[in-house]
C-alpha cells in the first residue's frame, strides 16, 4: 500500500515527467530524446532535437522469463526487457534545457501554473532517455538488481517488463521505433508465477516489491497525445489511485503536490486493481490483492469529485487483503512477538539468503477460464519446499488468500467494513487477470508512513494489543526517511529465475 513515489533529484537531472511524449533524434541518429508536443503545428514521430545534446540514449534492459509446463519444463518466453518509470526520467525545457520540474517537486516551467495549462505544459517540455547504471539498475539478462541509492544519488526506481508487438518483429521494426514496443502482459488463472528474490539488507523503512497491475499494454500510446508508449514506461496506474504521476492520459497533472502533500492537490489520480505478489524487507512480508471498481484504468479527477481526493480515491481498495506473515503470527500467538518465527533474518524463511517466491492463482473448476478463488504461497529455500504458514483468524485457520479470509481479517483487524468484497473481492482480481496485467518491479521508502504498514505498528498509536496493528519489529525513527537515504547506498534488491507456467510447474 501507499506507493505514492516522492523522488529527489539528485545529480544531474531530475527525473519526473509527463506520459505526452514525442520521440526525437539528433542528427546521424546518435541521440534520442523525447518531447512532450501536444500543439498544432509539431508532429508525431522521429524529429531533430534542436541541436541539443541529449544525455542518453533509451536502451531498455534484457530481463528473461520462462514459460513452464509440467511435461515440457520451462522454455524462454520470447525476448522480454524492462524499462524505467517514465515519472523517473528527466524533463527539461526543450529551448531552455533546464529543468521543467525541480528538486522540490514543483513545476518550474510558467507554462505550468495553473490547472488550465494542462496541454500547454506539455508543449515546451522533453524527456530523455535513460542511463541505467546511474540508477543503480543493472541486469545479466537472467537477473537484476536495484540499488536503492544510484551512483548519481538518484532514490529507488520503478521498472515494468515490455516487448517488442509481434508484428513489429516480423517487418524488422527497429527497437528505437516507440511504436514497437508494449508491455508484456499476464493472466495467470490456473496458473503461478515464481521468482529468486536476493535482498539481505533491505532493512526497515524499504520495500522492494514485485507486484501486477492493469494499466494498459500500450501504456495510454495513442499516436497523438502520447506517441512516447512503453517504451519510456507511461501509463502507470496502481490501486492507491496515484496522484503523483505527472502526466495522466497526456494531461499534466496540475496542481500536484508538493514535497510533502499527500496527493489531495493533484488534479488526477491513476486508478486500477493491482496484485502485490511480494512486498517485503528483511523484517516482513505481504502478498495483497487490491480490487477496484474500474476495470483498466480509471482516471479520476478531484475537480469532479464533490467530497475531494478522499472521496474519488474509494474507487479502489487500498489497503488491500494481506496475508502479512509477521502480523498474522504476531496475532494467532496471542499477541506476543517471541512467537513470530516465520519469517525474517535467521527464520524458517531466512530473509538473509535468495529464496524463492512462488504465487499460484487458482480457479474454482480447476481450468484457465474458471473465476479465481485462491491465491497461493509456495516459498523454495536451500533446496527444501517451505509451506506457508497458518493462521488462526476469527476462529479459522487460513494459510491462503480466499474471499473467506478476507472476510475473517476485515472483521477481526480492520474497521469491520468489507472493503475487499465490496470491490468484487478474488472474482474481480481474476477479471483483472483476462484483460492481462503488466509485472512491475519497484524499490522505493516512504515519506508518509515510513513504512510502518508494513514493518512496523501502524497505526502509530494503536496499542500493541490492537488486533493487526503490530506488522513488524521496526520503529517510526527506524530507516529511511527518518535517517538519510543517503545511508543506504550499499541496500540492493536483486530478482531472477522468473518463471510462469502450470500450477507445480516452476519449482521442483
Amino acid at each position: 500500500i501507499l506507493k505514492l513515489q516522492f523522488l529527489y533529484f539528485i545529480g544531474f537531472c531530475p527525473k519526473k515527467i509527463s506520459n505526452t511524449l514525442v520521440t526525437k533524434s539528433m542528427s546521424r541518429m546518435s541521440k534520442m530524446c523525447v518531447g512532450l508536443l501536444l500543439a498544432a503545428g509539431y508532429s508525431a514521430g522521429q524529429q531533430a532535437c534542436n541541436g541539443m545534446d541529449c544525455q542518453a540514449v533509451e536502451q531498455p534492459l534484457q530481463l528473461g522469463i520462462q514459460k513452464c509446463t509440467k511435461a515440457g519444463g520451462c522454455q524462454k518466453d520470447g525476448e522480454t526487457y524492462i524499462t524505467m518509470d517514465a515519472n523517473w526520467r528527466w524533463l527539461q525545457h526543450e529551448d531552455t534545457y533546464t529543468n521543467c520540474w525541480d528538486q522540490y517537486k514543483m513545476w518550474v516551467n510558467p507554462d505550468c501554473s495553473s490547472a488550465a495549462d494542462q496541454q500547454k505544459c506539455a508543449q515546451n517540455c522533453m524527456l530523455e532517455g535513460v542511463d541505467y547504471g546511474k540508477y543503480g539498475v543493472t541486469s545479466d539478462g537472467t537477473s537484476m538488481t536495484m540499488k536503492f541509492k544510484g551512483p548519481d544519488g538518484n532514490i529507488g526506481s520503478r521498472l515494468y517488463m515490455l516487448e517488442q508487438k509481434a508484428e513489429a518483429k516480423a517487418r524488422g521494426a527497429s527497437k528505437a521505433d516507440p511504436s514497437s514496443w508494449e508491455y508484456k502482459t499476464f493472466n495467470l488463472l490456473n496458473k503461478e508465477f515464481s521468482f529468486t528474490v536476493e535482498a539481505p539488507k533491505l532493512s526497515c523503512g524499504i520495500n522492494g516489491p514485485i507486484y501486477f497491475v492493469e494499466m494498459n499494454k500500450d501504456g495510454d500510446m495513442d499516436g497523438t497525445d502520447n506517441t512516447a508508449g512503453p517504451l519510456y514506461g507511461t501509463g502507470y496506474c496502481d490501486a492507491q489511485c496515484p496522484g503523483d504521476i505527472h502526466f495522466v492520459k497526456g494531461r499534466a497533472n496540475i496542481p500536484i503536490q508538493n514535497a510533502q502533500g499527500g496527493g489531495a492537490d493533484s488534479a488526477w489520480h491513476a486508478c486500477c486493481n493491482e496484485i502485490d505478489l511480494w512486498e517485503a524487507n528483511n523484517v516482513s512480508t505481504a502478498v495483497t490483492p487490491h480490487p477496484c471498481e474500474a476495470n483498466g484504468t480509471d482516471v479520476t479527477g478531484t475537480y469532479a469529485c464533490p467530497n475531494g481526493a478522499d472521496k474519488c480515491r474509494e474507487t479502489c481498495d487500498h489497503a488491500g487483503c494481506d496475508f502479512a506473515s509477521y502480523r498474522l503470527q504476531y496475532y494467532s500467538g496471542g499477541m506476543n512477538g517471541a512467537k513470530v518465527n516465520f519469517y525474517g533474518n535467521g527464520l524458517k524463511v531466512d530473509a538473509s539468503k535468495p529464496v524463492t517466491v512462488v504465487t499460484q492463482f487458482v480457479t474454482d473448476d480447476g481450468t484457465d477460464t474458471g473465476k479465481l478463488k485462491e491465491m497461493r504461497r509456495v516459498y523454495v529455500q536451500d533446496g527444501k519446499v517451505i509451506q506457508n504458514m497458518n493462521a488462526t483468524v476469527a476462529g479459522n485457520t487460513h494459510d491462503s488468500i480466499t474471499d473467506g479470509f478476507c472476510k475473517d481479517q476485515a472483521n477481526t483487524f480492520d474497521d469491520k467494513v468489507q472493503h475487499f468484497a465490496a470491490k468484487g473481492g478474488m472474482a474481480k482480481m481474476g477479471d483483472s487477470f483476462t484483460r492481462g496485467m503488466v509485472l512491475v518491479f519497484s524499490l522505493w521508502d516512504d515519506k508518509e508512513a515510513h513504512m510502518l504498514w508494513l514493518d512496523g505498528k501502524y497505526p502509530q498509536n494503536a496499542s500493541d494489543s490492537t488486533p493487526g496493528a503490530v506488522r513488524g519489529t521496526c520503529g517510526p525513527n527506524e530507516g529511511p526517511p527518518m535517517q538519510p537515504e543517503q545511508n543506504y547506498a550499499d541496500v540492493t534488491t536483486s530478482y531472477g529465475n522468473l518463471k510462469y507456467g502450470e500450477i507445480g510447474s516452476t519449482f521442483p
